[in-house]
């Protein structure tokens, strides 16, 4: 073999192995991405709330202001009211302070309130992130959110890498639809029977052809929400206002420069509430009090979508005199084009902007684009499978396509015992990176097991652990079947059923092959 000849098969491995690589990523930000649909409701079946009780009463006017009074002034700067656990009022009262791990962050003091008596229930001090969102239903969630948008990779550094991997799979999509000469006859593309191969490519470019519109519509709405606060921001600041982001921000929204800081009577919240509730058409989802106790003080109010509307709505009031201010935009003071699109880029890359159906579509469609990958994967290390180099690949892929999923399970019921017990938001993330060590241990340690058998067990377990999930939610404190049905749980029995249902189509998937496996082995 030929110098130049050795060269190329070496650039031909390692554009697979590049491209392999590629692939897990995707299939990793993919499948996650299709979990965190629901992360609202994966949230209220860790929580295991009958009913959504409000926490915006007659009374939040007096419990803002009583604790005000116990607040430094100086940490009246930002005053943040929302839903905490277990149907309490959060409050949290602070001003920007340097962060440890780098940048500005509120710090300042932190209350859970139960909104009908004013009851204080716990209080503590700290940053923004460690008090008001650390809330333990929602580790679970937040992992997985985090997984998903920055892979786990700690600051800017997680974006910058999901980013590229939404512009790459944006690339792909786009010349996917360019290339395919039958999109629209395999649009309809129906199950040959009787070879196992082709049937799987029939289902692959099946799922393929229609993901595709929704592949451009994930990866460029991912790549926009990665790259627009990690390097849009900083570019910007940079370039106009030399490195001060915070000015940067201030000019985009169009703050004023000046601040009238005489000290005023703050007026009626729950007036201020009433009154935003009827503008937006919903309810009164969280709020902010800017500059708290001052004349420049103002309101802001935060409210879920509305129905027939693809995004929520905020809305702006003097904290003086509860005037009506307006309706703030994202970028600039006035309604434009660009703005819509800067709103639209959340509620279309999650789904969250029509209720149950937008969920489910997503759900749905992100789920046949995961399989595409793998699927995608497989048929392209089948062709290659007499390469003892490329059976580790095929290995690889089994171990990241159960390996995934099954450890988002164990970490699942480790989340279930540490949120009774201890502090999920620590063990959650460790338990996650164990559970891959421990994978990647056990493909090592299994090597001499056919892929069938490797298959068979990982999928076996993921089966069971799936199946097993709503039985440890119960046993850890959880609603009742019967009391999500009589109190409006319906996020219980949401992912309840779904966790069952997957469990065992996995047990079903593998009994399939095994009976096919069997029926095409030669017999003894």
């Amino acid at each position: 073999m030929s110098a130049e000849t050795k060269a190329t098969k070496r650039l031909v491995a390692l554009h697979g192995w590049s491209a392999t690589a590629l692939a897990i990523l995707l299939y990793v930000i993919m499948l996650t991405g299709t979990i965190v649909v629901l992360d609202n409701e994966i949230n209220g079946w860790a929580e295991g709330r009958a009913g959504d009780a409000p926490v915006f009463t007659d009374r939040t006017d007096d419990i803002v202001h009583r604790f005000a009074a116990q607040a430094p002034p100086e940490l009246h700067d930002t005053v943040f009211l929302g839903r905490g656990s277990g149907a309490t009022l959060n409050l949290f009262f602070g001003a920007p302070k340097p962060h440890p791990d780098g940048g500005t962050e509120l710090f300042g003091r932190h209350f859970l309130v139960h909104p009908a008596t004013g009851v204080l229930q716990t209080a503590r001090a700290g940053f923004f992130s460690e008090t008001v969102r650390h809330r333990p239903e929602a580790a679970l969630a937040d992992f997985l959110v985090d997984l998903h948008v920055r892979l786990h990779v700690p600051g800017r550094l997680g974006l910058y890498l999901t980013g590229l991997l939404g512009i790459t799979m944006l690339v792909a999509a786009i010349t996917g639809v360019l290339i395919h000469k039958h999109i629209l006859r395999d649009l309809f593309t129906t199950e040959r029977p009787g070879a196992r191969l082709v049937s799987f490519r029939d289902r692959h470019t099946l799922a393929g052809v229609w993901s595709l519109p929704f592949a451009v519509l994930l990866s460029f709405t991912g790549a926009f929400l990665s790259f627009a606060i990690s390097l849009g921001l900083p570019v910007v600041a940079l370039v106009a206002f030399a490195g001060d982001q915070e000015a940067a921000i201030a000019t985009v929204l169009g703050e004023p420069a000046h601040m009238d800081i005489t000290r005023v009577q703050t007026t009626d919240i729950a007036a201020v509430f009433a009154d935003a509730a009827i503008r937006a058409g919903t309810e009164v989802g969280g709020a902010q009090i800017h500059h708290y106790g001052t004349a420049s003080g103002t309101i802001e109010t935060f409210h879920p979508a509305a129905d027939g509307a693809l995004t929520g709505t905020t809305l702006e009031y003097s904290a003086a005199t509860g005037a009506f201010l307006r309706a703030p935009e994202i970028v600039g003071t006035a309604p434009s084009v660009g703005s819509t699109i800067a709103e639209l880029m959340a509620p279309l890359h999650f789904g969250n902007f029509a209720g149950w159906w937008s969920r489910v579509i997503w759900v749905g469609l992100g789920g046949a684009m995961t399989y595409t990958i793998v699927s995608g994967m497989q048929l392209w290390l089948r062709r290659r499978q007499d390469d003892p180099a490329w059976q580790h690949g095929s290995r690889a892929l089994s171990l990241v396509a159960w390996g995934l999923p099954l450890a988002i399970a164990i970490t699942a019921h480790v989340f279930l015992l540490t949120y009774l017990t201890g502090d999920p938001y620590h063990w959650t993330p460790r338990i996650f990176v164990w559970s891959i060590i421990g994978l990647l241990v056990l493909g090592i340690a299994t090597q001499k097991w056919t892929l069938d058998d490797l298959n068979r067990m990982l999928g076996t377990a993921l089966g069971a652990l799936l199946i097993a999930l709503p039985v440890m939610r119960l046993q850890t404190g959880g609603l009742s079947w019967g009391e999500a049905l009589l109190w409006g749980g319906d996020e219980v029995l949401v992912i309840d059923g779904t966790c069952i249902g997957l469990g065992f189509y996995c047990l079903a998937v593998l009994r399939r092959k095994s009976a096919q496996v069997s029926a095409t082995s030669p017999a003894k």
